[in-house]
């Protein structure tokens, strides 16, 4: 197993032992063992607690950010391109991304250029981040689409008309930036 898998088995074993904790009638002051608790051992009590709470918010965004995939998924060559457009009944490629992030309560710019300015720009691409498109030398990003895994994207595309998923080696004529604006896993 690798060192992702093993903490998140480790964090979910100690977040069910904390939650079972709970729901278990309390104890009386009597039957309560007493623990030493030393500077030290709190504050890696404090960071494993603020691990937890990490890995279970990245774990509810990758899950929330998969069902608004399939969503997406559902719209491709079915949402045409419409310009201005950011609902699922018709929408240009930086309103579907508008529309993405809105599901979890964002509100992001209708440009594909100042959403290449938002959130955290990344190398390494994760499921929903932000993928911006200009062309070589500009520095004025005129399409965006969401990464869906595997070198791929989706987006609506004004050439096809319609919600498509394409391959990034389809825009390999062009500078790509990442950006992850919500962590997941």
């Amino acid at each position: 197993m690798n060192n992702l898998k093993i903490k998140r088995l480790l964090a979910t074993g100690i977040l069910s032992l904390m939650l079972t904790g709970c729901v278990t009638p309390q104890a009386s002051a009597a039957e309560m063992p007493t623990i030493k608790v030393t500077t030290a051992k709190l504050i890696n009590s404090k960071n494993i607690t603020t691990d937890l709470v990490h890995t279970a918010k990245l774990n509810k965004n990758t899950t929330k950010m998969q069902q608004v995939l399939m969503k997406i998924f559902h719209r491709v060559n079915k949402t045409p391109y419409v310009f201005s457009g950011s609902n699922p009944y018709g929408w240009d490629c930086s309103g579907m991304v508008v529309w993405t992030y809105k599901q979890f309560g964002l509100e992001l710019p209708h440009s594909a250029n100042k959403q290449a300015h938002i959130g955290k720009r990344v190398s390494n691409p994760k499921l929903g981040d932000i993928v911006v498109f200009a062309y070589s030398g500009s520095t004025n990003f005129y399409h965006s689409g969401i990464y869906i895994g595997k070198g791929k994207i989706v987006n609506s595309n004004s050439y096809y008309g319609t919600t498509v998923i394409e391959p990034l080696s389809d825009y390999k004529n062009s500078q790509i930036r990442f950006v992850r604006v919500v962590p997941t896993i």
